[in-house]
């Protein structure tokens, strides 16, 4: 008896459902800076400065805490229906973008001027404060930011005859 309960116990404690791999990216701007962070559910985050204009990449690991953090965000966070809530009077302000992709399917939002859902406002502000804690590396590795930028194209103007 004490060898089933013993094999039983081994066998679901076993059974614990895998974490899910994420390919997040979270974009950060206002007039005093411009910064991309790149998790991807390893241990590295890739911090890529924008500001003023040249591209900086750099990276610093993760404690195991702040890895579980944003994993247990992600897995947990659900993007609304809308990809964008801003404040549309031009006004300078802040804005953060948040992109998940699992596979060929990406979630999408972006907030401007703290017009958004609260728990993204406060995931931002969790991951720049991890961001402020670490000492970041310089690499030459090069990070895909098109899907992100791609949310701050303005379309031509149209053309009139």
């Amino acid at each position: 008896m004490r060898i089933l309960i013993i094999i039983l116990i081994i066998a679901f404690s076993g059974c614990q459902s895998p974490k899910k791999k994420h390919d997040f990216t979270f974009y950060k701007w206002n007039i005093h800076e411009s910064y991309y962070l790149k998790f991807n559910s390893s241990d590295t985050l890739y911090y890529i400065n924008t500001y003023p204009l040249e591209e900086q990449t750099s990276f610093t690991i993760l404690s195991s805490e702040e890895k579980e953090k944003i994993q247990n965000t992600l897995d947990t966070i659900s993007f609304p229906k809308d990809e964008e809530f801003a404040n549309r009077s031009g006004e300078d302000g802040e804005t953060y973008a948040f992109i998940l992709k699992n596979g060929k399917q990406s979630k999408k939002l972006m907030i401007h001027e703290y017009n958004g859902l609260h728990k993204f406002l406060l995931f931002g502000k969790s991951l720049e404060e991890i961001k402020n804690l670490h000492k970041f590396t310089q690499t030459n590795k090069k990070i895909e930011l098109s899907e992100v930028d791609k949310m701050f194209r303005v379309p031509p103007p149209p053309i009139i005859n």
